[in-house]
Parts: C-alpha cells; sequence; structure tokens
C-alpha cells in the first residue's frame, strides 16, 4: 500500500540569500458557484419530471421556475466574482531581509513596508480552518497569508524565526496561538 504524499502548500518560497521571497497563491474556490449552477438544473428537472395534471397548480410550476431562475443567477453571480477576484489578486509576495518585510499584492502592486526592528510578538491565528500569519507593530496588528493551511502557516512563521528573529523587536518569534 502506497503512502499518501504529503501536501507541498499553498506557498512557494524563494532563497535569494540574504532576503527570502514568499509567494502566497490567493485563487478563490468556485465550489459555491458550481453548487448554485447544479440547483438550478435540480429545480428545472423537477420542473420538467413532476406530473402536471389538473392539481397540478400553476403557482407550483412557477415557484420551480422562479427557483430555477434564482439559483442560475445566483451561480453566474458568484462565479464572475471569483473570476474577477482571481484576475485582480492573483498572490502576495512578502519579502522579508534583515532590514525589511514587504508585502505586494500583486498583480495590483500594493506594497505595505515594515521595519523589521518594530515587528514583534509574530504567530499564527486559525480563522475558520486557515492559518493567518500575524505580527503586532507598534499600536497595529498586521495579517497576510489568509489563506494557508495552518501548518503551512507554522512552518512560514519557524522559518522567518530561524532566519530573521534576530532583528525583530522581540529578538523571537512564536509558531503557536
Amino acid at each position: 500500500m502506497a503512502f499518501v504524499e504529503p501536501s507541498k502548500g499553498r506557498a512557494k518560497i524563494t532563497d535569494l540569500g540574504e532576503r527570502v521571497e514568499i509567494e502566497i497563491s490567493l485563487h478563490h474556490d468556485v465550489v459555491w458557484a458550481a453548487y448554485f449552477f447544479l440547483l438550478g438544473w435540480l429545480f428545472r428537472l423537477l420542473n420538467k419530471l413532476l406530473p402536471q395534471t389538473e392539481d397540478w397548480t400553476p403557482l407550483v410550476g412557477l415557484l420551480l421556475l422562479f427557483g430555477c431562475v434564482f439559483a442560475w443567477i445566483v451561480s453566474g453571480i458568484l462565479g464572475v466574482y471569483c473570476w474577477l477576484l482571481q484576475g485582480l489578486v492573483r498572490c502576495e509576495v512578502i519579502t522579508v531581509s534583515p532590514v525589511s518585510l514587504d508585502i505586494v499584492t500583486r498583480p495590483i502592486g500594493r506594497l505595505r513596508r515594515y521595519r523589521l526592528t518594530e515587528i514583534s510578538n509574530m504567530r499564527v491565528l486559525e480563522e475558520r480552518g486557515k492559518g493567518v500569519i500575524v505580527f503586532d507593530y507598534g499600536a497595529s496588528t498586521v495579517r497576510f497569508g489568509v489563506r494557508l493551511d495552518p501548518a503551512e502557516a507554522r512552518q512560514i512563521v519557524a522559518l522567518l524565526k530561524e532566519r530573521f528573529g534576530q532583528y525583530m523587536a522581540d529578538g523571537k518569534v512564536e509558531a503557536g496561538s
């Protein structure tokens, strides 16, 4: 019997010598759009298969037709929404050096740069089955990697601790929440 291969994760980590670049895919799942699309077909099928006799009220047929159209509209909206998000926000790129931690959202290109000496209490939070890497920066909390699996987020935090923990404000990075 073959072993299950461990997941490679969502993040691509590149060692650039003095810097580390972490690219995190932000693709969204379009599963809900597919569910609503199939629900629309189910309503359509029920409308065709149910016997239309004299007892068959026009209201039931109208409700099934309305359910079909509603489900198709919702699936279309969800599908377009997910497609636009995938087109506009494809990944987060985090570049860490002894001086700064930069977060760029591509292809939009919004850059947020943080002094590494001001970063403290880096940790992983688990929210709805997803891991989020957070750190304190002055009086605010910064989040990134919101689509990571918690185990992968802990690996990234451990990497940052090993490579850059001595440059951070508290001199260490916690790998738990």
